[in-house]
C-alpha cells in the first residue's frame, strides 16, 4: 500500500520517547494523537511506548509515513523489562526536567522513565519527581545514588543473581510496609529514594540492613518468616544480630536522662541515635569489616554521641 509521507515531520529530539514524538507530529500536522495513529496503522488505542508495543504494526507504512527506519522507531520505545522481575522502568512519567519541558512542554525523553536516572542526560539538570520533598537529607540522597547505579549496572548486565537480590530488597520493603515493589518509580520522591537506598544496602550488605530494620521489631520480623519461609535461616540470623545491637544499645531509662525542657529540636530517641551509630560505623568501617567490629565501633560512636551523655 502506498502511504503519502506527513507534510510536516520535526526530527525527534536527542532520546525522545516515542510517544512524545508522536504526540508533537500530531501538532505540526494539526490533528489528533488518536487520529495519527490511526493514518500511522497504530490503532486508536495507548500510544505505543515500549518495544512489545509494536510488535502488530505495519512497519511498512509507519516508516513510510514519518520517514524514518525500523531501526530509528525502535531505538525511540522503551526496553522490555518484564522478565527481570524488577520495576526498573516506568509506563507513566514520574519525573521530568524542569529546565527541558520550560522549553518544550511537550515533551519526554525515555531516560526520564528508567528509575536509576536522577540527572538530565541532555542538560544535566536534576529531575524533579512530580511530588518532590523538600526535607530529604544529603546523606540519603547519596546512599540513593549509589543504589541509582547499582541498579544501573544489575540491568546492563542482566545479571540475574543482582537483579533478584534487588527484587527481594523491594519484597522485603513491601512486607514490612515501608516500601511498593513499584517504589522504585514512585511519583513520590521520598518514596522512589528509599527505594534506591534499600537497593544501595541489599546489593553491598542485606544482612547489616536487615538487622538494624529488625532491631526491636518483632512483628516485622513474623511478617518476614510467613512471607519468605525459605529464608527463614537467613531471617533468624539477622534476628539475632539485632539483638546483639539491642544489647549494645539498651534503650534509655528516664531515671537515667530526665526530661529537659527545650525550646529548639529534641534530641534523637535511644531507636535513632543507635542507628545513627551504626550506620557511621558502617561508613567507617566499610563493607568488610567484621560484626563484632562493626558492633564494638557503633557502640563507642552511641556513648559519645549527645544524645547519651549525662
Amino acid at each position: 500500500m502506498n502511504v503519502k509521507s506527513l507534510p510536516f515531520r520535526p526530527p525527534p529530539s536527542r532520546d525522545e520517547l516515542l510517544s512524545s514524538w508522536i504526540g508533537r507530529l500530531a501538532k505540526a500536522n494539526h490533528c489528533s494523537v488518536e487520529e495519527l495513529c490511526g493514518y500511522l496503522g497504530l490503532g486508536r488505542g495507548r500510544v505505543p511506548e515500549g518495544i512489545n508495543d509494536l510488535g502488530q504494526i505495519d512497519w511498512l507504512r509507519l516508516c513510510s509515513a514519518v520517514q524514518r527506519t525500523r531501526h530509528e522507531i525502535a531505538a525511540m520505545t522503551l526496553p522490555d523489562a518484564t522478565h527481570h522481575g524488577v520495576q526498573y522502568v516506568s509506563r507513566h512519567d514520574f519525573q521530568y526536567c524542569p529546565r527541558c519541558v520550560a522549553k518544550s512542554p511537550d515533551l519526554a525523553l525515555r531516560h526520564w522513565r528508567l528509575a536509576w536516572s536522577m540527572t538530565c542526560e541532555t542538560c544535566g539538570q536534576t529531575l524533579a519527581a512530580k511530588y518532590s520533598a523538600n526535607d530529604v537529607s544529603g546523606r540519603l540522597r547519596a546512599r540513593a545514588a549509589r543504589g541509582a547505579e547499582a541498579l544501573k549496572t544489575a540491568a546492563a548486565t542482566t545479571d540475574p543473581r543482582r537483579l533478584r537480590r534487588i527484587g527481594m530488597t523491594l519484597q522485603v520493603m513491601s512486607v514490612l510496609k515501608i516500601g511498593h515493589l513499584w517504589s522504585l518509580t514512585s511519583v513520590s520522591e521520598r518514596e522512589r529514594l528509599l527505594a534506591l537506598a534499600a537497593v544501595d544496602i541489599g546489593t553491598t550488605r542485606p544482612l547489616l540492613g536487615a538487622t538494624i530494620i529488625l532491631r526491636g521489631n518483632d512483628r516485622g520480623a513474623r511478617e518476614l518468616r510467613r512471607a519468605f519461609p525459605q529464608h527463614r535461616r537467613v531471617i533468624e540470623q539477622a534476628r539475632g544480630l539485632s539483638q546483639d545491637l539491642g544489647q549494645r544499645f539498651p534503650g534509655r531509662r528516664k531515671t537515667e536522662h530526665p526530661t529537659r525542657k527545650t525550646h529548639g529540636t529534641s534530641p534523637p530517641s535511644a531507636s535513632v541515635s543507635a542507628l545513627q551509630a551504626a550506620r557511621q560505623a558502617i561508613s567507617e568501617l566499610g563493607a568488610g569489616a567484621n560484626r563484632e567490629a562493626l558492633l564494638t565501633r557503633a557502640d563507642a560512636i552511641w556513648k559519645s554521641s549527645d544524645g547519651v551523655k549525662s
